[in-house]
């Protein structure tokens, strides 16, 4: 599951090597971004010249594959805990991030997520968790303005994918909607891993909705708007930040043109830093910076600005640091509430033209 397990600290003369967990799925696609957004992350962290007690500390990168499952989750977890990182960046899925929360919560170690949103995942009572994203009741408050306002629905279906995340965001969307006066002519969910969706699109059709609501992440989204386009191109399609292709912003690849998405953060021309950070990532690494990315990065620059606040590699003293935390992140400014959650998150619009994403507008 992982490299050879080594002590999260060691002294070397006048260093000290502080182990941070990286645990995505690594063999896709999006978790090789992620992966490569961390190791940016690390090297940057490192530029800093971090000290405590007298001794440089030098961070690397302990990664962990937990293939998006949720009992390898639990495995990469307590491998985490026996290597004795001080801190822990992922997981991918809010599902195998609610596993891995127990265990280090138990163990004492933080856990910084770059891409769990469920409000559940700050709601367990655990002092140890955090998001970078902003959490599903604040998503869905965009996602019912994008949908009754923006696109203008009037029928509307709502779908999920059979997780916890699917359920929140497609349960609390649903409530939004009816609580003015809105009309959901129909409610599905799909097992997250299958790829037949004739019998919801024919729902959709029989139910006469004129938008579809999928919470759903890659690659199903994308097959699902692949079959939406084959059964009715006309039919609307909105997503959340989970469901953003590989090439996101640029090709749509299988998304219509009658497809919208809100994404956690701001459009990479109006974050400061980007720029530098891309010219950096892209002489080393092939992977594409997606979305995602950004947040990955940060939270490995969170974990370091924490060591540095509390003058300290005991993950406990971190803990307490990154409640307090300030921190001018790539992906925005990053503190966070007594639960966790991140404070006053950014998102955008985007919709399908011509084949390619195009920034519609942001929130707040």
């Amino acid at each position: 599951m992982s490299a050879a397990i080594a002590p999260a600290t060691h002294a070397q003369a006048d260093t000290q090597v502080a182990l941070i967990g990286l645990a995505m799925p690594l063999s896709t696609p999006r978790g090789q971004a992620l992966r490569d957004a961390a190791l940016q992350g690390i090297e940057d962290a490192n530029k800093r010249n971090i000290v405590v007690d007298g001794k440089k500390i030098v961070f690397k990168l302990f990664e962990v594959d937990d293939k998006n499952d949720n009992n390898h989750a639990a495995l990469g977890a307590q491998t985490m805990v026996n290597a004795q990182v001080i801190g822990v960046v992922g997981h991918l899925s809010t599902d195998a991030s609610l596993i891995g929360a127990r265990i280090y919560n138990k163990a004492g170690i933080p856990l910084v997520s770059p891409t769990a949103t469920a409000r559940a995942f700050t709601q367990q009572g655990y002092a140890n968790v955090f998001q970078l994203l902003g959490h599903t009741e604040i998503t869905t408050d965009h996602l019912v303005r994008v949908a009754t306002q923006t696109i203008g629905a009037k029928r509307i279906m709502v779908v999920d994918n059979d997780t916890e995340l699917g359920y929140s965001l497609a349960n609390s969307f649903t409530r939004k909607l009816r609580e003015k006066g809105l009309q959901v002519v129909a409610r599905a969910s799909v097992n997250q891993k299958t790829s037949d969706f004739n019998g919801v699109l024919s729902q959709a059709q029989q139910a006469g909705a004129d938008m579809i609501f999928l919470a759903a992440i890659v690659p199903q989204a994308m097959a699902f708007a692949q079959r939406l386009q084959q059964r009715d191109p006309a039919l609307t399609l909105l997503l959340a930040g989970g469901a953003v292709n590989y090439n996101f912003p640029g090709s749509s690849d299988e998304y219509g043109s009658n497809t919208w998405i809100v994404v956690h953060g701001l459009p990479e021309e109006k974050l400061r830093g980007f720029k530098a950070l891309k010219a950096a990532y892209s002489a080393k690494f092939k992977t594409n910076l997606i979305p995602q990315s950004l947040f990955t990065y940060d939270c490995v620059g969170v974990l370091a600005e924490a060591v540095r606040q509390s003058n300290s590699l005991d993950p406990a003293k971190l803990i307490t640091a990154l409640h307090r935390l300030h921190y001018a992140g790539v992906s925005g400014p990053v503190s966070f509430d007594a639960e966790g959650s991140l404070r006053e998150p950014n998102y955008s619009l985007y919709r399908v033209e011509q084949d390619h994403w195009t920034a519609v507008q942001t929130f707040p």
